[in-house]
């Protein structure tokens, strides 16, 4: 008996069969083949039985055009499947989308059980992609207020906070970061820039106090002056009654 494989190497190689049957025996052997590729999983059939397996396949394979309109369909198979919205969300992100990607987040939020931090996050994310600091400061709050150990929320929220300049809290979160994940590969840069904002900070709180001590000096001087000016004051007031006396002298004679 000729094994299988060795017939579709010698059929595909003499060029006998007809064009269109050769490109459906094609498309089975690279089906086949998908299974031995280095970083697809081999969990998956031979063959896709839903739209959600295809849109997973496709989704690993980094082809995030080819996995979206399986996975939207799957969506509309199974709307109460979170993993779904996850994707879509990263897909949107990935082809520039980011309305639909914070469209697809909301709505997933509006069901979530069990991804509710990631949905905050990844809102968060596309929030800080289009510069509305204040919102995905918002939405890092939240997904830290639903799993305080997610590092990257701190992470990203330190990001937002440094863009809205409120550098003291974004120190914290970097810290905090480098507590949750002390093996980032980013540990050297962040280490550098919590050095510069506290040096900033300790700058800062430098030119409070000093400020501070201005204004009362300033303030001391304001008082001294108005206490001057009241002492004078009463220098004149009773310098009117003498005057007032001298006009009733005059009075008197005439």
């Amino acid at each position: 008996m000729i094994k299988f494989s060795t017939f579709i190497r010698s059929t595909l190689l003499s060029g006998i069969m007809p064009g269109n049957l050769r490109s459906i025996v094609i498309s089975i052997v690279i089906s086949i083949l998908i299974g031995i590729v280095p970083g697809i999983p081999t969990t998956y059939p031979l063959f896709a039985s839903s739209a959600l397996q295809e849109g997973e396949r496709l989704f690993l394979e980094n082809k995030p055009q080819e996995a979206r309109p399986f996975l939207e369909e799957a969506l509309n198979e199974n709307p109460t499947n979170e993993k779904i919205y996850l994707y879509l969300g990263t897909i949107y992100e990935q082809i520039n989308d980011p309305q639909r990607a914070i469209q697809i987040m909301k709505r997933a939020l509006t069901i979530s059980t069990k991804y509710k931090d990631l949905f905050y996050y990844n809102l968060g994310n596309n929030f800080f992609r289009q510069e509305e600091y204040t919102l995905s400061e918002e939405m890092y709050n939240k997904a830290i207020g639903v799993n305080s150990n997610l590092a990257d929320a701190y992470l990203n929220r330190a990001n937002s906070r440094l863009k809205l300049q409120n550098l003291s809290p974004a120190r914290d979160d970097y810290v905090q970061y480098l507590r949750l994940a002390p093996d980032s590969s980013q540990r050297e840069q962040i280490e550098k820039l919590i050095a510069l904002l506290g040096s900033i900070a300790e700058e800062t709180e430098l030119k409070r106090l000093e400020e501070l001590a201005r204004q009362k000096a300033l303030l001391n001087e304001v008082l001294n002056s108005l206490n001057n000016a009241s002492e004078d004051t009463r220098n004149l007031s009773a310098g009117s009654e003498e005057i007032e006396e001298e006009y009733e002298e005059i009075d008197i004679a005439d």
